[in-house]
């Protein structure tokens, strides 16, 4: 029987986490005000380190300001990245994984430029698209395709041989047993990978607008690196930092609620 204790520690199970991560928030904090007055002082090579509180109103009136509009910037080209770069990379990575010919072209392709980071193509989307909204998308998408197509094609191929058996054997048509067996797997492993590409996505984004581009966090942070205003400049960071944090957060719980298995357990 469940004791009294058991339960207390149960109901502050939830809390342990969040309780955790904000005093390695608080210990950051004082590390990074203590080393800002230690490099004033000359104590380093790093002389100007703003502590937290001048950042803190840096990112106030940052937000009293242009960030909101910035902000809407920067996710409207994330978003459509993201969604076109998973959606193509779902159906590339199907085709790749179940079908050995197409697997055999293209798969050699893909593993190629798979390592080519994104700043590469940077030139190469100006040339092709200009400095426009296009050229952005088409970096973000690039660098997400680049991710789920690997989650695509592990999860097509990853459907059980003795499942492909069984369902021939009750007579099942080849378009039958797709939307059956592979594309259940399939999708699944996509989700996992459109989640892992959000970062790598978002970071494209800043690559992207560093380039050119007249609003979103990456113009206005290259607009403060230049006047040199260091704490503009963590205040830009951390605005990019709080919203993948923000984003991650709730693919998170999108998943779980999805895939409640991945997580051990139904979310609550």
């Amino acid at each position: 029987m469940e004791s009294a204790a058991d339960r207390s520690m149960a109901g502050w199970s939830w809390l342990r986490p969040w309780l955790l991560g904000l005093t390695g928030g608080i210990g950051a904090l004082l590390f990074w005000t203590l080393m800002a007055f230690w490099l004033k002082g000359g104590g380093g090579v790093i002389s100007r380190l703003p502590t937290p509180l001048a950042v803190g109103a840096d990112l106030l009136a940052y937000a009293q300001g242009a960030l909101w509009r910035d902000l809407a910037a920067s996710l409207q080209v994330f978003l459509v990245g993201w969604i076109v770069g998973s959606v193509s990379a779902a159906v590339a990575g199907m085709a790749i994984g179940r079908s050995r010919v197409i697997g055999a072209v293209f798969g050699p392709i893909v593993e190629a430029l798979r390592p080519v980071s994104s700043i590469v193509w940077v030139p190469l989307a100006v040339v092709w698209f200009g400095f426009g909204f296009t050229s952005k998308v088409f970096l973000v998408g690039l660098a997400v395709f680049l991710v789920v197509i690997v989650y695509a094609i592990d999860g097509a191929r990853r459907v059980a041989p003795d499942l492909e058996r069984t369902a021939t054997m009750l007579g099942m048509r080849p378009l039958q047993k797709f939307r059956a067996l592979v594309l259940p797997s399939a999708l699944t492993e996509v989700l996992v990978g459109a989640r892992v590409a959000l970062m790598s996505g978002w970071g494209t984004v800043i690559v992207a607008e560093l380039v050119a581009a007249d609003h979103g966090l990456g113009a206005h942070l290259i607009a403060v690196q230049q006047s040199y205003d260091v704490s503009a400049v963590m205040a830009s960071m951390a605005c990019f930092g709080l919203a993948g944090f923000v984003m991650n957060a709730i693919f998170s719980r999108f998943e779980q609620w999805l895939l409640p298995w991945r997580s051990g357990g139904a979310a609550r």
